[in-house]
């Protein structure tokens, strides 16, 4: 008899990898428009005198491209759900990783909705009541507009986002290296930790240089990670063999019980009644079973 294995979740293996690709390709492209558009990020260093008339002046365009930048992380969690389920499969050792890496990649997304939001919000508003507001009005403007990126943005968005994305890396590098994916935990593992040392680049001009290499990084991980959940290449390694059939010839010490239960012996007609022809078929290695007859021997006859 066949044992048939657990078909792999092929179509959400899928999805998730394409979640992954089409994130990092989402957020190239939407950055690239704002540093062009915008001078994104240098612009975030300048005062609220120069940077809100430029935001302004980005138009209805610029606020839907907040908009959708500001959605992109979510993209992250249909993404980190896929790639779980491609790697539960037959995994079932690395269950808790992969659960810490999904539930730090729900953190992660919604921290960053939360801190790029506000641009098409909080600051959008700020922006359209500056050329209105007389001097005190916009000192005040400014420093709502400073706490807002330092607290929304530096923060929530930049510290806790990359903070719990770069563990959701670190947690699936985990479980791909139980997998065999040696490779593809190693890039997941290196992309975490070079992460986490460029997200104090708020504090510290010393780490700058971790975290441009983690810009190139990035993109790059999400785009390989979600080519390989969407082939399920460790899958291939990890398959457990089917059971191999028993087709040798049951022998009396097999037949004369069931699976799962303790052998018994028969005697007298129920071994006689029981027993096929091929169950006392004899085995070189057991003694032939012996009838013991349970009826009463006949008297004598009685002498003439």
């Amino acid at each position: 008899m066949n044992v048939a294995t657990a078909r792999p979740p092929v179509m959400a293996a899928r999805l998730g990898g394409a979640m992954y690709i089409a994130s990092s390709v989402g957020f190239m492209l939407v950055f690239a428009w704002l540093a062009t558009k915008f001078g994104y990020p240098d612009v975030l260093d300048q005062p609220a005198s120069d940077v809100l008339p430029r935001l302004l002046a980005l138009g209805d365009t610029g606020r839907l491209v907040w908009i959708l930048y500001a959605l992109l992380p979510l993209v992250l969690i249909p993404a980190a759900v896929g790639a779980s389920a491609a790697l539960r499969w037959n995994a079932a050792r690395s269950e808790g990783a992969i659960q810490v890496a999904v539930l730090l990649q729900v953190v992660s997304a919604l921290a960053m909705t939360l801190g790029l939001g506000r641009w098409s919000t909080a600051q959008w508003v700020l922006a359209e009541a500056w050329p209105l507001a007389d001097a005190a009005q916009q000192a005040t403007m400014s420093v709502l507009f400073d706490g807002l990126n330092s607290y929304l943005g530096n923060g929530i968005g930049e510290f806790v986002g990359e903070l719990a994305l770069y563990g959701s890396f670190a947690a699936f590098a985990t479980a791909l290296w139980d997998r065999r994916a040696r490779w593809m935990a190693a890039f997941a593992m290196l992309t975490a930790v070079a992460g986490w040392i460029g997200m104090f680049r708020n504090m510290t001009t010393l780490v700058q240089s971790a975290a441009d290499v983690t810009n190139v990084l990035l993109p790059v991980f999400l785009i390989a990670f979600g080519v390989a959940v969407m082939r399920g290449s460790w899958n291939r390694t990890a398959t457990p063999e089917p059971a191999i059939p028993n087709d040798r010839p049951n022998t009396p010490s097999m037949a004369l019980r069931s699976p799962g239960t303790t052998p018994r012996v028969l005697v007298g007609p129920d071994l006689l009644a029981k027993a096929s022809v091929a169950d006392r078929i004899k085995d070189p290695a057991v003694e032939p079973a012996v009838a013991v007859s349970t009826s009463a021997a006949p008297a004598p006859p009685s002498p003439a």
